[in-house]
């Protein structure tokens, strides 16, 4: 078991991780994340836009025998992935600081990719990853607004990803006041997931 996480589920609470004034995907969203990722123990997964680096360090820990490669191109969010790396023991996560766009067009393949921030580039990271991406791989979005939402589901459908589905999250917390206790809720999230189909056949 991890030093720090000592369970085999997913969702590790907020607070485990060191944050900042860096986004960083939810705990709730997270393990639907993981969920549609559907790692294997030799993943090698593409987070891009990596923020605090809360999914690359779960994915690093499910998928022991693979690897994971953040891209982040925030200097204070490659700090904090650093440190959470580091709190977290995790050997199999890789950083790679700069443009999401550029850095994609160096690797030859991966099989999972999970884009939490594209920066403006999400039509060159979905087109990049629609030729990198192994027949049976996974990618899982998430978006916060309509257009965004829009504009990645026409892409995976542009670039024939099979499988698309598409779920909006709500999230509520349980907030103290007094004695009493409110239900705050969160801003809605829509996760997009697909499949890549066999190359072969187009």
């Amino acid at each position: 078991m991890n030093k720090k996480w000592g369970y085999s589920t997913s969702g590790i609470p907020d607070k485990e991780f060191i944050r900042g004034n860096v986004p960083m995907t939810k705990e709730e969203i997270r393990a639907i994340v993981m969920g549609k990722l559907r790692l294997e123990e030799d993943s090698l997964l593409v987070d891009v836009g990596a923020g605090t680096g809360s999914v690359s360090i779960e994915a690093a820990l499910r998928s022991q025998g693979g690897k994971v490669l953040a891209i982040e191109c925030k200097e204070e969010a490659i700090n904090l992935i650093n440190k959470n790396k580091e709190a977290f023991g995790v050997e199999n996560l890789i950083i790679h600081k700069g443009r999401a766009g550029e850095i994609i067009k160096t690797l030859s393949s991966f099989n999972r990719i999970f884009i939490g921030g594209s920066g403006g580039e999400m039509e060159d990271i979905i087109k990049d990853a629609s030729i990198r991406l192994s027949a049976g791989g996974r990618i899982v979005i998430t978006s916060v607004t309509i257009e965004s939402t829009s504009c990645a589901l026409n892409l995976l459908k542009e670039y024939s990803f099979e499988e698309i589905d598409l779920v909006t999250i709500t999230v509520a917390r349980g907030k103290n006041t007094g004695n009493y206790t409110l239900m705050e809720g969160q801003n809605p999230i829509t996760i997009l997931s697909a499949t890549r189909g066999n190359l072969n056949e187009e």
